[in-house]
């Protein structure tokens, strides 16, 4: 152990880094945790890879290198709706963290919507981006279920993203997955791509065994085929009925500023004598 690691001034960060991935499979190697009121709280396994845009997290992949070596990967991730502060605290709490981890980290800086693959990767089926977050206080009550409307894009892992529940979020050009308490919609827009239609049947698939315990069922809803298709009734019901959809819109986070270029950092707080 480092001279760093004994002088761990987080309470978060004691005995970090010390267990790497075993396989893709499972979380072994993964650490992550959200920013409330400035300070660092692990998130629970059964959340990772669920993420509130009105929120900034610190997640830790550790590997082991051929000889035995602990290698990190340290990602900082920064919602859209993010406070300027708890954007910061999660730049500071990084560096703490290299530090910890005897300034071998490699750092990268995640911004919404425009995360690394290697981010990414670590989720499989895929990432969940939710609307919210801890200082907004939105919470579902105990056992309620919520009917969510997602935004599904990604070819290799998939980003869910969560938008309104209205006829309003749906275009012709993207997949979307409903999620209701007793069926999973798999929208496919008429010009959607179909990669992301084959992911989004992966992902149904995980969300019914993740949110429903494998218990509910699953259908495929195609666009402009109302008529023909049993399920397309009852998902349009769901909406209000059915009325023609618009055309794709261009949101904030899918436009790249050039000044957020992903780019990859690697701290050193060792200084020479």
């Amino acid at each position: 152990m480092s001279s760093s690691a004994k002088d761990v001034k987080e309470p978060a960060f004691h005995g970090v880094g010390q267990k790497p991935l075993l396989d893709l499979t499972s979380c072994s190697g993964t650490e992550i945790w959200r920013i409330e009121n400035s300070q660092l709280v692990p998130l629970p396994k059964s959340d990772y890879g669920k993420f509130y845009m009105g929120d900034s997290y610190i997640v830790l992949q550790t590997t082991a290198s051929k000889g035995g070596q602990n290698l990190h990967d340290m990602h900082y991730w920064i919602g859209k709706d993010t406070s300027q502060d708890e954007a910061g605290t999660s730049a500071i709490k990084a560096f703490e963290l290299d530090a910890v981890l005897g300034g071998r980290a490699v750092q990268y800086r995640e911004l919404q919507g425009h995360e690394s693959d290697k981010f990414v990767s670590y989720f499989r089926p895929c990432i969940i981006q939710l609307e919210g977050g801890f200082a907004s206080g939105i919470k579902k009550a105990e056992g309620e279920f919520e009917t969510q409307l997602y935004l599904c894009r990604g070819k290799r892992v998939a980003k869910l993203k969560q938008v309104p529940f209205a006829r309003s979020s749906l275009n012709h050009d993207d997949v979307f997955i409903l999620d209701t308490q007793k069926k999973i919609y798999q929208f496919n827009g008429a010009q959607s791509n179909i990669q992301e239609r084959a992911k989004a049947l992966d992902v149904i698939q995980f969300l019914k065994e993740k949110n429903h315990d494998g218990d509910c069922d699953l259908a495929i809803v195609e666009d402009g085929r109302m008529g023909t298709e049993p399920n397309s009734g009852e998902f349009w019901v769901l909406f209000g009925g059915f009325a023609p959809i618009s055309k794709k819109v261009t949101s904030e986070d899918e436009v790249i500023p050039e000044t957020t270029t992903p780019k990859l950092y690697r701290n050193s707080t060792s200084v020479s004598k």
